[in-house]
């Protein structure tokens, strides 16, 4: 089987979303779906998760805090789970010390990288938030003194 890193890869064309994900994945869908947008994006999402896959739920950002069928991960075999990081690190101390050590890691190794959508000065903060709004960002915002 052969792995394709979709994170290197996004789609912004949500009347196409999941043709986009199969057209990157060859047909197959994706094993594991990230999502910390919530509302669309995650209806969406639940139809670009593989069989047996996992869809993880991270945020909201989008403003509607979505629901779903249970018969739509029973039918498609995937699974929904919530991630949570602050809670995980304060039930599990040790273990998020050496997940955020790994990250720090890969960092520096270059083998994973933050998508910085823009760099702008500090003083325009108020359209780094206006372009957020208007959900034109894919990545972050980088604010410079």
């Amino acid at each position: 089987m052969k792995a394709i890193n979709c994170a290197d890869h996004y789609v912004l064309n949500t009347d196409r979303f999941r043709e986009d994900v199969a057209e990157l994945t060859g047909g197959r869908l994706c094993d594991l779906v990230f999502d910390p947008v919530g509302g669309n994006v995650f209806d969406e999402s639940t139809r670009c998760v593989a069989f047996g896959g996992k869809l993880l739920v991270v945020g909201f950002v989008a403003g509607r805090i979505p629901q779903i069928a249970v018969n739509i991960p029973l039918i498609k075999g995937f699974s929904i789970v919530g991630v949570r990081a602050g809670e995980y690190a304060r039930r599990f101390p040790d273990r998020a010390a050496r997940v955020a050590g790994e990250i720090d890691r890969l960092m520096i190794s270059g083998a994973i990288r933050p998508s910085i959508d823009r760099i702008l000065p500090l003083e325009d903060w108020r359209d780094a938030f206006e372009a957020m709004e208007r959900g034109e960002i894919v990545g972050k915002i980088l604010l410079e003194p």
